[in-house]
């Protein structure tokens, strides 16, 4: 693709008019260059803003597909390849064999989970209201996954000759092959990864956030990048895979958006004090969202309707 390609290619982007395969094609280009070490420093600033931006039109994909090679037909084909400069500025320094990589984005709906499993073997569980963008076959070098919104859990088989990458808005958990969970949610202000099993290293843009190891939980807070580790008893990490859905002193934000996903229905409040306030709750995946929705009540003393789907607070 040429200069004045991508150029035409960014000014769509701006006006939020790209295509599902050109804002797929532009995320290639920032995961590219993002592994560059030779681009000069407002180039840098320019891609974690694009990056930023690319991210947050990217995350309500309708689509669902399965992971299935035969799928290279109608893959979106993301095609690496020399180009002079983006918005003036000259990113590539010599030629370099155009690489053809086809990904697929992966949806979970609201109300449902999925098992999906990769090229290499590594089993993928979808959280309702979750997405994964991943190629169809991974490279040589390495193996990347982006979670673009919700929660998975991976089980990771084992490479030591490839490492395998789980990329989410600026932070990057790395392993080899052991078992963790991602979260990241766009509604929430931090993005949790818990150690099941083995050993998992995590960083951001910038800095190295540390080594992890089983029953062990990182908390990036995505503003100002601050986070901190914690030691997590129990299963309510992975409680949401399983028979309850368990969580512990959070607010109601994220109370709602376990619920909008897993029973989907959108949550109607503007009041104050509800956002304040934190909930240590326990609920049966065999609840009905109107039995749900009774222990709120009786927790907060709120009145919450049910019509249709939406979920009203007074």
């Amino acid at each position: 693709m040429k200069e004045k390609e991508i150029k035409k290619l960014l000014d769509k982007f701006n006006e939020g008019k790209c295509t599902d395969e050109e804002l797929a094609y532009l995320q290639m280009l920032m995961q590219d260059l993002n592994r560059r070490q030779d681009a000069p420093q407002p180039v840098g600033h320019l891609k974690q803003a694009l990056w930023e931006k690319i991210q947050a039109q990217t995350i309500n994909q309708p689509r669902i597909t399965r992971l299935n090679t035969a799928w290279l037909k109608v893959a979106a084909v993301v095609l690496i390849s020399l180009f002079a400069g983006i918005l003036g500025y000259r990113m590539f320094t010599g030629p370099k064999p155009a690489e053809v990589i086809a990904y697929q984005v992966i949806t979970t709906p609201k109300g449902q989970m999925k098992k999906v499993l990769l090229p290499d073997n590594t089993l993928v569980q979808l959280n309702a209201g979750s997405a994964i963008r991943c190629p169809v076959k991974f490279g040589a070098a390495v193996r990347e996954v982006t979670l673009l919104n919700g929660e998975a859990f991976f089980d990771v088989k084992h490479d030591a000759t490839k490492p395998f990458l789980v990329h989410t808005a600026g932070v990057t958990t790395q392993v080899l092959g052991t078992s963790f969970n991602v979260k990241f949610y766009r509604e929430l202000p931090t993005i949790q990864v818990f150690v099941n099993s083995g050993k998992v290293e995590v960083h951001d843009r910038q800095h190295t956030l540390g080594m992890y190891t089983p029953q062990q939980q990182v908390t990036y807070n995505k503003q100002n990048q601050n986070f901190s580790r914690q030691t997590i008893i129990g299963d309510h990490a992975l409680s949401w895979m399983h028979d309850d859905l368990i969580l512990d002193n959070v607010e109601f934000k994220e109370v709602a958006v376990y619920l909008q996903n897993r029973y989907n229905v959108n949550f109607n409040y503007t009041g104050k004090r509800l956002s304040r306030q934190h909930y240590s709750v326990r609920f049966s995946n065999k609840l009905t969202i109107n039995q749900v929705l009774d222990i709120l009540q009786f927790i907060d003393g709120r009145k919450y309707r049910l019509n249709g789907d939406v979920v009203t607070i007074k």
